[in-house]
């Protein structure tokens, strides 16, 4: 029978023999249990699905009268219109996103899932990873993310478009009503232009040519003479290779527009790309080992490997291709997306009206 608990009637009570229940007379389901050691705890008990659940809730006299019923109350709310009351083991953001890396990998290309999985490690999992999904608010994310953008505002970005992208995964599967990374305010951001004169290219493909990792070396180099993703170099197989028309047909699995591009190659370059194959291909860290050796040569310790990319198109742009043709080269599906290089061609286009009488 339900008793009126008081923090006076709980210290007078004395242990039995065995563990013992009092159970609440004003929130049903909450009740003081002791123990026969006389250790003195509060537990909510409820029906959930046809099965009865028990959680408990503090030690008394840490939790008090008051501080329990209140928990209990709102437990008690849920419980009676047939909501999650506690939530279930492997439902906490740590739990969850341990199955979105599973998706990642099969779904990322290899240099997207690096990334990811380092903004997972060093900043959304230390964070939120013992919340449930739903205590992830619009405001904590904000805070979140203000305070990294302090120090490192680009890393920042990309680790809001880590955990959006999980969000969103949430979202589709009912486990949050919405994605609350949408509107946070990113940082500005500045386009880089940082590319390798005609000389410095030269450079790089002399110091590539003599590293001593000449898989990540050739990798690099098919990038810079191709304009190539190193990710893209990276996953070639010998059937995306159309040798006697010199094409190389990607994939649309394996480039960022999920779309089949299609690149003429110089010789040069599907010879680096045959022989990529027969040295069994390379990964990411060992290219980035090698062009950080490489930049070192050439004096550029500014440009990274997705720089080789951005030479490649200065390097069309100085043979005077246009816009179009560039990002046509490169894979864009978006004229906005070559924009970047118009300084380029326009500058070109300078060099040319002055030699034409």
């Amino acid at each position: 029978m339900p008793t009126h608990l008081t923090d006076r009637f709980i210290n007078s009570v004395e242990p039995t023999g065995k563990r013992s229940l009092i159970f609440d007379d004003e929130i049903e389901g909450l009740a003081l249990m002791i123990r026969p050691s006389g250790a003195k705890s509060w537990v909510f008990t409820w029906t959930e699905n046809g099965r009865q659940r028990r959680v408990t809730l503090g030690r008394f006299p840490t939790w008090t009268v008051g501080k329990a019923r209140t928990h209990a109350g709102r437990m008690r709310l849920k419980a009676d219109v047939g909501e999650e009351v506690v939530a279930a083991r492997g439902s906490s953001v740590g739990e969850l996103i341990k199955e979105w890396r599973k998706v990642v990998k099969l779904t990322r290309r290899p240099g997207t899932v690096v990334g990811y999985e380092l903004a997972i490690d060093n900043y959304i999992v230390p964070t939120f990873g013992k919340d449930q999904p739903k205590a992830v608010t619009r405001n904590r994310i904000e805070a979140w993310h203000g305070e990294m953008a302090q120090t490192t505002p680009i890393q920042a970005n990309r680790a809001l478009g880590v955990l959006s992208a999980f969000m969103s995964w949430l979202e589709h599967d009912k486990l949050v009503e919405r994605n609350v990374c949408r509107g946070v305010r990113r940082c500005p951001e500045n386009q880089r232009h940082v590319y390798l004169t005609a000389e410095q290219i030269a450079s790089a493909h002399e110091a590539l040519r003599g590293d001593n990792d000449r898989a990540a070396g050739v990798a690099l180099r098919l990038s810079l003479m191709s304009g190539c993703r190193v990710g893209e170099a990276i996953g070639l197989m010998r059937e995306q290779l159309d040798v006697p028309h010199l094409l190389w047909v990607k994939p649309a699995s394996s480039t960022k527009q999920k779309k089949v591009h299609i690149l003429p190659l110089q010789k040069e370059a599907m010879t680096l790309a045959l022989e990529l194959l027969e040295l069994g291909g390379t990964d990411y860290e060992s290219c980035k080992r090698a062009w950080k050796r490489a930049r070192k040569v050439i004096g550029r310790p500014d440009v990274r490997i997705h720089d080789l990319r951005h030479s490649r198109a200065s390097a069309l742009a100085r043979k005077r291709a246009s816009l179009p043709q560039i990002g046509k080269v490169l894979g864009h599906t978006s004229p906005q997306t070559t924009q970047r290089y118009a300084h380029l061609v326009a500058a070109d286009l300078v060099d040319l009206i002055n030699e034409a009488e």
